[in-house]
């Protein structure tokens, strides 16, 4: 028992990643993963930083399918991608989601562009004073429709970056899942997933289910740190791939 309290005593709670060393974490593990010729997914692509970057890195041979929601962004999104002359990459002005229909989508000002979600955020419990967002019908599909749709056999990269509705993309894709087609997600996590009203349990139950599992991006970082509720959640990023 002495043993075991001086171990205890020694052991030290690794630090969790900050925000910025979260994200770089995750760049190294796409130019890390990526290869020639294999198919990724950007969903929740914003104006396309990581859509450039995957196109970069899976090369003439791969392809590339961006999702984006919001209208404005879309453009940029569009123009970032004709400007890069990104021949093998398809844009999608939708939102992903656990079922195809028309979703009311939250859209701040253009600053703010990047948290545009389908969750309804309590700014004031953040301390975040900015205009309140505007709601704007989307057009929502699965993941599950559009790879039978385009006759995707496999995702060897699913990156989901929603603003909190990254469990609602996840079971849209259930088929994929329990099939085995998806090789790799990236999945990010923080607040907003309690905003949706979602919880980690969730998002773990289902990939139970699936039989994947799942690790932080950042070495000996715990899955889902702060999960307790939204105050207590950072930001982070999670690796999740099919059990062995």
């Amino acid at each position: 028992m002495k043993r075991t309290l001086k171990r205890l005593k020694n052991w030290v709670m690794p630090k969790l990643a900050s925000a910025i060393d979260a994200e770089k974490a995750e760049y190294c593990f796409y130019i890390n993963y990526l290869t020639e010729g294999m198919t990724a997914f950007d969903v929740g692509a914003n104006v396309g930083e990581l859509t450039v970057l995957f196109a970069r890195f899976v090369g003439a041979t791969g392809s590339v399918h961006s999702f984006e929601a919001t209208p404005a962004t879309f453009e940029k999104l569009t123009r970032l991608s004709e400007a890069a002359n990104l021949t093998r990459v398809k844009l999608n002005n939708v939102a992903v989601a656990e079922r195809e229909s028309l979703m009311m989508f939250n859209t701040y000002d253009e600053q703010h562009a990047s948290w545009n979600t389908l969750a309804v955020r309590d700014l004031k419990s953040h301390n975040i004073n900015i205009a309140s967002p505007v709601q704007q019908e989307v057009q929502a599909i699965t993941l599950d429709a559009y790879c039978e749709q385009h006759k995707i056999e496999f995702i060897d990269l699913l990156k989901i970056d929603v603003e909190g509705a990254e469990l609602r993309v996840l079971l849209g894709a259930e088929r994929l899942f329990r099939e085995k087609r998806v090789r790799c997600c990236s999945l990010e996590y923080g607040g907003t997933m309690y905003d949706m009203g979602d919880t980690p349990e969730q998002v773990e139950a289902f990939l139970e289910k699936t039989g994947y599992r799942i690790e932080n991006v950042v070495r000996n970082n715990p899955v889902f740190p702060g999960r307790e509720n939204l105050k207590t959640a950072p930001f982070a990023i999670h690796i999740v791939r099919p059990k062995a």
